[in-house]
């Protein structure tokens, strides 16, 4: 069964919830708007996409947001280079204090985000570190010790982090948290401990902590918001409503996983695919029962890539697909969330999707 599915990132039966949330701004500028759309343009940005023309002026005014948008429109960008301006523009240097969190429910999805804004932290003189679960002791000392103006961390490190009163001492002159995935996080258990963490935030910082989430999926944009501002604040719903059209084949495979991985060979080779595959699965004992057949094919390069893995193995991989240099790489949700992962040729599903977004 083939077709060609357009897909919008906001759902329409959401619209008339999104209008309740939307705010009319002033026609005068901010002093900083401007400067911002400078600094896209000297970062390479020929113009600004969608969603960055209507994030600036929200995110220049210090207003909770919720930005919905495709994969690659610049969400991240549309986030940090307003954010990082601000804490550069009105020299909220204080040493010694995080200014800024940056919250991904992934280890991986952690360390591609640095990748990404290290570039634009270090132009206007901001040091960032990561901390989650991968992180040495002794880069955690150096955390507690030094704190940099932007932490990158995951929900669950954010909680240890608020034991500390060393780190809440640090946090006492936060301002921003930007809050990527969000649909991975509203409604579930994570994001119910990370809205307890987002108000302690608020708790240990001196000044209002503006809220900014990210995502290229959600179902209920209000409930959403509601998620990212907490109780009895309002939160701007930024959405990019335009469509991508996806070709999409599904196949029923009669028998067990050695008939799933030799169909997926026999397309490759029939197919003369090339560039980099991924192939997802429900499970990490799926991911390796899967890598293992494929693996012992010798056809291509293959990859195995989960939660459970070491750092090193979960990087070398990672690295590869950015070079260009993988074959198929089976993984779990682990690759799934926003990862810059270069181009794809092909991606396969084992299974149902956990959830339809």
């Amino acid at each position: 069964m083939k077709n060609q599915v357009p897909r919008q990132n906001s759902l329409n039966n959401n619209s008339k919830n999104a209008k309740k949330w939307d705010l009319h701004l002033t026609s005068k500028e901010t002093k900083d708007e401007p400067l911002v759309r400078e600094i896209f343009l000297k970062e390479g940005f020929k113009s600004l996409t969608a969603i960055q023309k209507k994030a600036i002026p929200v995110i220049s005014r210090k207003i909770n947001s919720l930005l919905v948008a495709p994969t690659g429109s610049g969400k991240t960008e549309a986030a940090v280079i307003p954010v990082f301006t601000q804490l550069s523009n009105y020299k909220i240097h204080h040493r010694g204090k995080i200014k800024a969190i940056y919250i991904t429910p992934l280890r991986a999805l952690n360390n591609d985000v640095f990748r990404r804004i290290i570039k634009y932290a270090e132009s206007e003189n901001l040091r960032v570190q990561i901390r989650h679960g991968d992180t040495t002791t002794r880069t955690k000392r150096n955390i507690v010790e030094d704190p940099p103006d932007v932490l990158i961390t995951t929900p669950e490190s954010l909680a240890v982090i608020l034991t500390s009163s060393k780190m809440l001492k640090a946090l006492d002159c936060l301002e921003w948290v930007i809050i990527d995935e969000v649909h991975e996080l509203v409604s579930n258990e994570r994001g119910a401990h990370l809205s307890i963490g987002l108000e302690r935030l608020q708790a240990a910082s001196i000044l209002p902590v503006i809220r900014i989430g990210l995502s290229a999926t959600l179902g209920n944009l209000k409930e959403a918001a509601s998620f990212i501002s907490g109780v009895n604040r309002k939160c701007a719903i930024l959405v990019d409503n335009s469509l991508r059209v996806y070709d999409i084949d599904v196949k029923f495979i009669k028998g067990s996983l050695n008939n799933v991985a030799h169909f997926i060979i026999e397309h490759v080779r029939d197919t003369k695919i090339e560039g980099s595959i991924l192939l997802f699965t429900n499970t990490r004992d799926e991911a390796e029962y899967i890598g293992t057949i494929l693996k012992n094919q010798n056809y291509v390069q293959v990859d195995v890539h989960h939660g459970s893995l070491s750092k090193d193995m979960r990087e070398e991989t990672e690295t590869r697909l950015r070079v260009g240099g993988a074959g198929i790489v089976v993984c779990t949700s682990s690759l799934e969330l926003g990862l810059d992962i270069g181009s794809v040729e092909l991606v396969v599903h084992y299974g149902s999707p956990r959830q339809v977004s």
